[in-house]
């Protein structure tokens, strides 16, 4: 945890008022300029980001998008000091993908809840698709599994028709994009738009990555030991150009099935959320 960037006064005392007193700060993660605590109080708990350098200019995007974005957590309070840009928002509790898949990963168990949470995660991206809206960094981490429903979070890099996307954004993880897209981002396009399509993609590798804790594509039969670390330049070269095999992973073969047909559609074919979500809802699991 960077100790290099400090919650602003300001953000306590937000996050007191809401909270009550007194506020427990936890660290949660801390990364190229940004960090978040999970603050707990008397009163609710919630999530503080507060970023500096290149970090505050990516906190105050996600701030915008809080305030704009259809479905996305009530924006409780935000701020800037001379250095850092914040925001607080509700902390919400559940599993991400991630975790509910963890069986599913080690122990080839609990589909159904895994089938469950795939479904519930795809109509949660189907709904933000039908309001014109894409979240462009779609991943296994970011999306929380709640007692109401799916909530996504890192919401940093969504994007609609009133809201352009940012000159920064690279398009999210590159081992989970769409081979067209990281094409263009290559190529030089900017800014970065990610599609409907492209998104759906980015969802079946995002299952797929949750389901069996590899990457859908299979860098070893292009020479590229597991030990490797790739860029994310190299890594979207890759994918551009669509060579790679599926990795071969031994978990729930009716569910990769599913999952490498959504990955292997040609761009013009692709399918819809909804078009996964009722593919997904017919997989047998356990009783």
């Amino acid at each position: 945890m960077s100790e290099e960037i400090r919650i602003p006064c300001e953000a306590v005392a937000s996050a007191e008022c809401h909270c009550g007193r007194p506020v427990r700060w936890d660290p949660i993660s801390s990364r190229r300029g940004s960090a978040v605590w999970k603050g707990t109080g008397p009163a609710a708990s919630v999530a503080l980001k507060a970023g500096q350098g290149e970090g505050a200019l990516i906190t105050s995007r996600e701030i915008t998008v809080a305030k704009r974005m259809p479905g996305h957590s009530p924006l409780i309070a935000s701020g800037r000091t001379e250095t850092v840009s914040w925001l607080i928002t509700p902390w919400h509790d559940g599993p991400s993908t991630w975790d509910v898949f963890r069986a599913v990963r080690t122990t080839h168990q609990g589909t159904r809840e895994a089938r469950d949470a795939a479904v519930d995660l795809c109509l949660a991206v189907a709904d933000l698709h039908s309001q014109s809206w894409t979240h462009g960094d779609l991943q296994p981490d970011h999306a929380i599994h709640t007692k109401t429903g799916v909530q996504l979070i890192d919401c940093t890099w969504a994007a609609s028709p009133t809201l352009a996307p940012s000159w920064i954004f690279r398009g999210g993880l590159p081992h989970l994009l769409a081979p067209e897209l990281a094409a263009e981002i290559e190529a030089g396009d900017r800014p970065v738009r990610v599609s409907p399509a492209a998104e759906v993609h980015t969802l079946a590798a995002t299952l797929w990555r949750a389901a069996t804790g590899t990457w859908p594509r299979d860098y070893t039969a292009v020479g590229i030991a597991p030990s490797i670390c790739l860029s994310g330049p190299e890594v979207r070269r890759l994918v551009a150009r669509e060579q790679l095999p599926f990795t071969d992973a031994p978990q729930w073969p009716d569910l990769l099935a599913i999952l490498r047909c959504a990955l292997s559609t040609p761009p013009g074919r692709s399918p819809v959320a909804l078009d996964l979500t009722n593919a997904l809802s017919d997989l047998d699991v356990d009783l």
